[in-house]
C-alpha cells in the first residue's frame, strides 16, 4: 500500500505539470480537457489497485474463515464421545465372505439410545488416527428388555478399509460412538394401520387410512437396518390384517445374500414375502427399480393410496425405486428412508 501511495504521488505530480504546461499552450482548453481526463484515468488506476488489494485481502479473509471452520470440524470430530466395546461374536454372514456379522457388547445407555430400526452409531479401531465408518443397526431394539446386552452390525468388506479384517475378531475392543440418526419413521405406518383397523373410523378416514402392501427394498448392506425393522415387530404382521409385505433384497449373486437362514422365519412370523434381485446372475432380471416396475404392484390410483415402502441402500437404487413408485402414483409421504 505504501507503494501505492508513492505512485499516486507521482501521478498527481505529473498531472500538475502537464496542467501548467496547458497555460503556455496555444490551445489550453484543449490541452486542460486531455489533463483532466489523463488525471482521472491515473486516478481510477489508482482506485482500482484499491480495490484489488481490498479484494485480495477478503479472498483472505474467507480463506482464513474456511481454515477455522475446518479446524473447527476437526475439533469437534475430536469431541466426539467414543466408548470402547467388545465384539462377542464375528463371523462371514455370506458364502461369499463379502460381508460380515459382527456383535458388539454394549452398556444399558446405548441400548436406551437404541429405539427405531434405522439408527446407527460410528465405530472405528481402537485407534484415534483412523477415520470411523457409519454402521446402521442389523439387530432390533430391545425395547426396554433387561436381557440384551449386544447390538449386531452389518458390515461390507472393502479393501479401502484394510483395517477391518484384523479389527472385526472375537475378543477385539473397538470405539464406538452413542446411536445417532432418527431412523426410519414407521409411527407413520403405524397410526395408518391402527386406524385402518379401528371400527369406529369414519368411511373417509378409513379409506385414507388403508394400507394393502408393504414394499421394502434394499440393497447390499441396506438389508440390515431392514431386518431391524422386521423382527422389531413394527412393521405389520399378516396375523393382525390383510396387508401384504415383500423384500425385494438385491446382491450381485446368490453367494452375497445375507441372513439367508432367517427368511423362512421371516415369513412365518412377519408374513414377508421374500424377492431375491442377482445383477450379476446368469439368469438376472436387473436392478431392484427394475423388478419392482416389472412386478407391476401399482395397477390404479386406490392401490396406490395403499401401498407404503421403506427403502435403504446404495443413493442410486433408492432414487430410483422412489422414481418408480412416485410414477405410479405412491405418495412421497408413504416412502420412508432413514436418511
Amino acid at each position: 500500500m505504501k507503494q501505492d501511495g508513492l505512485h499516486f504521488i507521482f501521478l498527481l505530480v505529473c498531472a500538475l505539470v502537464a496542467d501548467s504546461r496547458a497555460f503556455l499552450s496555444p490551445h489550453p482548453q484543449h490541452t486542460k480537457r486531455a489533463t483532466i481526463s489523463a488525471y482521472h484515468r491515473y486516478r481510477l488506476q489508482y482506485h482500482n489497485v484499491q480495490l484489488s488489494a481490498s479484494a485480495s485481502a477478503s479472498r483472505d479473509e474467507d480463506q482464513q474463515d474456511a481454515i477455522k471452520s475446518t479446524e473447527k470440524k476437526s475439533s469437534d470430530k475430536n469431541k466426539q464421545i467414543w466408548k470402547a466395546a467388545e465384539i462377542v461374536s464375528s463371523r462371514p454372514a455370506c458364502p461369499s465372505g463379502k460381508s460380515t456379522l459382527i456383535e458388539i457388547q454394549v452398556d444399558q445407555e446405548t441400548l436406551q439410545e437404541y429405539t427405531t430400526p434405522g439408527q446407527f452409531v460410528q465405530l472405528r479401531p481402537n485407534d484415534d488416527t483412523i477415520d470411523p465408518i457409519f454402521l446402521a443397526i442389523s439387530s432390533a431394539p430391545s425395547f426396554g428388555k433387561t436381557d440384551k446386552s449386544t447390538l449386531q452390525f452389518l458390515i461390507k468388506m472393502s479393501p479401502r478399509l484394510p483395517w477391518l479384517p484384523e479389527t472385526l475378531v472375537q475378543g477385539v475392543t473397538v470405539k464406538i460412538s452413542p446411536v445417532m440418526g432418527s431412523g426410519f419413521p414407521l409411527s407413520q405406518l403405524l397410526s395408518k394401520v391402527d386406524a385402518d383397523t379401528d371400527a369406529k373410523a369414519d368411511a373417509d378416514a378409513k379409506a385414507d387410512a388403508v394400507v394393502s402392501t408393504v414394499i421394502l427394498a434394499a440393497a447390499g448392506s441396506g438389508i440390515a437396518p431392514l431386518k431391524a425393522c422386521i423382527e422389531s415387530g413394527m412393521l405389520v404382521q399378516r396375523q393382525q390384517s390383510q396387508v401384504q409385505t415383500i423384500l425385494y433384497y438385491g446382491e450381485w449373486t446368490e453367494e452375497d445374500l445375507c441372513f439367508t437362514d432367517l427368511y423362512d422365519g421371516w415369513k412365518v412370523d412377519h408374513g414377508v414375502d421374500m424377492k431375491r434381485v442377482l445383477s450379476r446372475a446368469p439368469d438376472t432380471q436387473g436392478y431392484i427399480q427394475k423388478v419392482l416396475s416389472n412386478d407391476g404392484l401399482v395397477n390404479n390410483a386406490f392401490d396406490a393410496k395403499s401401498i407404503w415402502a421403506v427403502l435403504c441402500g446404495m443413493d442410486d437404487m433408492v432414487d430410483c425405486c422412489t422414481q418408480v413408485l412416485r410414477d405410479a402414483g405412491v405418495d412421497k409421504d408413504r416412502i420412508l428412508l432413514n436418511l
